[in-house]
């Protein structure tokens, strides 16, 4: 038989076995005496159990019997239990028919006590309507009416619903006629509508009472929820339900005087003056705004109705009346001849209507976009794209024909520092324009709609940038050899800050909020879209998918991770999370002194001044911030080439100087070559009158660029041309040291440390060594020895090549040999 021990009892064993007989394997005596212990204990174990042993417990013997005793009891409660079964089940086929018919005659009888409520309840309908007939007191019978209400709300069966409906409608009718009746000379004693001047402290008490009482009532008596048809105040143009009956009676008289005066031939109702009717609207919005919240919001709060907010169903009803007038308004415009320009009309009208929005929003506290959805509706929307685009290419055009807008922002201002010396008009009017157009479109509250704004944007960054190019163009062909000696305006200069100012803005806009969840939006627009597109393919695209979803950031990763699947209403807010997830990423890490955030001739306008010209993220705005860049960079590239060209046509005395055969002239006696100097000094003045045309940054990546030409310049022309004695190498030294290099060195870097001409300081170098280094150096060069150029490069020459420097140290007159060339001999 095999041992049923748990792996843990084992354990026990063994241990216990290991601790008796020890490490000692030989020592059998202990294993005899375990063996002995262990057969003893198992004897007594079985002589215990033993019912026949003499030894045996008492109390063994009498658990034995009480075992037996209770398993007999069991028996015969189970025999029980079986007859008692049988009995019952007997009783039970024998009642079955009896419980059949009871059943049957209490259904019957449930019936018919339902029949008998259904009936009272017809009864006690005629009944509170015979009541409500006879009932002259107006507080009684608004008091059966909520009874009536109420009854009306717990039927649910369809016939018995619609009398108890029809009844509840009827009477609301009747009691709905009288009260308005008595309302309405409350509110002619009242003054109704309310005007700025109207003082509701010199009203009577009475007045007042009577006027909250009718409010209560009329509150008291509105239809059912399921009686009120979900429509908007006036027609599609509302954003409430339908209003509270007392709001309604408050609108009629002014709904009358609304359409009095701005609808039919009125001259208060020209289609060309949008402003009159909406000044009026929130006239009235301001003149009710405190009576509506001190006398009939209260009376909703003591009711405890709590989805009745009485002020905003006013403004909404009024403001619903001034959307549809301006529906009308606009549609009106193309089927109108009397209008001139139906373009500026309409221009006119969304200027109207965005103010009008705006003081709206400040008056009530919120934003009703009920005069919004009539410009976004379809046609009027695509219209108002249309004319934005048309008049902002005018005036475009407009300011560019002008001949000012080149001038710096601060032109013919004394004291003006900063920004404002050097941001061309037209730069700063193009900034305001874009800022103007994105107000307009802020406050439209479909993303959709902001994005194609957004996309005409673009599209005039892209005809502005067009436009410089075509200027920048012309501007080239027109300079002179007297151009930029002397400050003063020019259309290259402005170009080049146009670009960049326009760039710095464009760079800084891009990491907005707004524009940061307009980026966010199109980016979650198209991966829902393409989420859509792909909804109807197998498993195996969705693979595919997540192989492309890896390329996207790391936040939309993780997005996609949590959520297989996006709705179009989570879109929008799934852009204002990453939006504000990158502004509080860029606040925690952004340097704030890279910015001016002085205004320049728009208030709305703050450039940031970047230090570096990196491939900063365009954003929202894509590549528009990288061709204005390019821009730029071309403007700088044609301003460079025409100084240079310039600084050339006069270099060739200089270049034709005997450098080989100059006499030595101690260093306190040297001064500038005069051949040098008159187109050095040119350079130079260009130089300086350029730098102050442009921003510190760019002024001084133009001073590098122009560095590295004249250095290149020079070096090929006169340096790699000519051989040199120690009197040329002096002089050289002096011009390159004394006069070219403090010219472009910027006054921060006084000690050199970052070379504005390198070819020529290393050309310096090479000539001045003394003569056992220069042959040194000249035999290693010629041999192409690595530890050579190892220790030429240590010493700072790092720009000429190999073969440049050997060309230099080989037309040092001091190391010329027999084995020059006989043309380089002629010259001694």
């Amino acid at each position: 038989m095999k041992p049923n021990l748990k792996d843990e009892t084992k354990k026990e064993i063994l241990q216990d076995l290991n601790i008796k007989l020890g490490g000692d394997i030989k020592n059998l005596q202990a294993a005899f005496d375990l063996q002995n212990e262990l057969a003893n204990k198992r004897d007594r174990l079985e002589s215990s159990l033993s019912a026949a042993n003499d030894e045996v417990p008492t109390k063994l013997t009498s658990a034995i019997n009480k075992a037996e005793l209770n398993s007999k009891q069991i028996e015969n409660l189970k025999i029980k239990s079986d007859d008692f079964k049988k009995r019952a089940e007997d009783f039970l086929s024998r009642t079955q028919p009896l419980l059949s018919e009871l059943d049957k005659r209490f259904m019957a009888i449930s019936k018919l006590e339902k029949v008998l409520e259904y009936f009272k309840s017809y009864t006690k309908l005629q009944d509170l309507s015979e009541q409500m007939k006879n009932c002259k007191d107006d507080e009684q019978l608004v008091l059966m009416y909520s009874e009536m209400k109420k009854m009306c709300q717990q039927y649910k069966n369809s016939h018995q619903a619609n009398y108890a409906k029809e009844y509840t409608h009827y009477w609301h009718n009747i009691l709905k006629d009288n009260l308005i009746k008595h309302y309405d000379d409350v509110l002619k004693l009242l003054k109704w509508p309310l005007t700025s001047g109207t003082d509701i402290s010199q009203v009577s008490k009475e007045v007042l009472s009577k006027f909250s009482n009718l409010t209560r009532n009329l509150f008291l008596i509105q239809e059912p929820e399921n009686l009120l048809a979900k429509a908007a105040i006036t027609g599609e143009f509302s954003t409430v339900q339908d209003p509270s009956l007392p709001i309604k009676v408050l609108l009629r008289p002014l709904k009358k005087r609304f359409a009095f005066h701005f609808t039919g031939s009125r001259q208060t109702a020209r289609i060309d003056r949008p402003e009159w009717f909406l000044t009026q609207t929130l006239t009235w919005i301001k003149d009710h705004q405190m009576f509506i919240k001190n006398n009939v919001q209260p009376i909703a709060d003591k009711l405890e109705l709590k989805n009745v907010n009485a002020l905003d169903e006013f403004n909404e009803g009024l403001v619903a009346l001034a959307a549809e007038r301006l529906h009308t308004v606009l549609a009106l415009y193309h089927s109108q001849n009397n209008i001139v320009d139906v373009d500026s009309a309409f221009a006119h009208a969304v200027d109207e209507t965005l103010g009008f929005h705006k003081e709206l929003t400040e008056i009530t506290g919120y934003e009703s976009n009920s005069v919004l959805s009539v410009l976004t509706k379809a046609e009027t929307f695509v219209r108002w794209l249309a004319v934005e685009k048309k008049y902002a290419l005018s005036k475009m055009d407009e300011m560019l024909d002008n001949e000012q807008w080149f001038e710096p922002v601060a032109a013919g201002v004394g004291a003006a520092v900063g920004s404002y010396v050097w941001v061309p008009r037209g730069s700063d009017w193009f900034v305001a324009l874009l800022k103007t157009i994105e107000e307009r479109y802020a406050t439209l509250p479909q993303p959709g709609h902001r994005i194609q704004f957004l996309e005409l944007q673009l599209e005039l960054i892209e005809e502005w940038r067009v436009r410089l190019t075509q200027i920048m163009s012309a501007a080239v062909d027109s300079l002179k050899p007297d151009s930029f000696l002397v400050a003063g305006p020019h259309p290259l200069i402005a170009i080049i800050n146009t670009a960049h100012h326009t760039r710095s803005v464009l760079l800084q806009w891009a990491h907005s909020l707004h524009y940061l969840q307009l980026y966010y939006y199109r980016r979650q627009f198209h991966q829902f879209t393409q989420q859509q597109h792909s909804s109807g393919q197998e498993s195996e695209s969705s693979t595919s998918s997540e192989d492309e979803d890896e390329t996207d950031e790391e936040t939309f990763k993780d997005e996609n991770e949590k959520e297989g699947s996006i709705c179009l209403e989570d879109v929008e807010t799934r852009a204002k999370d990453l939006a504000l997830k990158e502004v509080v990423k860029r606040r925690s890490v952004i340097d704030p002194s890279q910015y001016n955030v002085r205004t320049i001739a728009n208030l709305a306008v703050a450039e940031p001044l970047p230090e570096g010209d990196g491939g900063e993220d365009g954003g929202v705005f894509g590549d528009a911030p990288a061709l204005l860049l390019h821009l730029r960079q071309a403007g700088l590239t044609a301003l460079v080439q025409f100084v240079i060209v310039e600084f050339r046509d006069h270099l060739h005395e200089y270049k034709s100087l005997k450098w080989h055969a100059m006499l030595t002239v101690e260093k306190r006696a040297l001064s500038v070559s005069s051949s040098l100097g008159r187109p050095l000094s040119t350079l130079c003045t260009r130089l300086v009158t350029l730098t102050e045309m442009l921003p510190p940054h760019i002024g001084q990546l133009f001073k590098n660029q122009l560095a590295l030409h004249l250095d290149n310049c020079v070096f090929r022309e006169v340096v790699l041309c000519n051989w040199f004695n120690t009197g040329g190498t002096i002089q050289f030294t002096h011009d390159v040291m004394r006069n070219i290099m403090p010219a472009f060195t910027r006054s921060d870097h006084k000690n050199f440390e970052v070379l504005p001409v390198p070819r020529l300081a290393e050309t310096v170098v090479l000539l001045n060594f003394e003569y056992d280094d220069a042959r040194s150096y000249r035999t290693g060069l010629a041999r192409n020895d690595p530890n050579t150029k190892k220790l030429l490069n240590t010493i700072g020459l790092v720009t000429i090549t190999t073969a440049e420097a050997l060309q230099i140290l080989n037309q040092r007159t001091d190391l010329a040999d027999a084995s020059s060339p006989t043309s380089v001999m002629e010259l001694f």
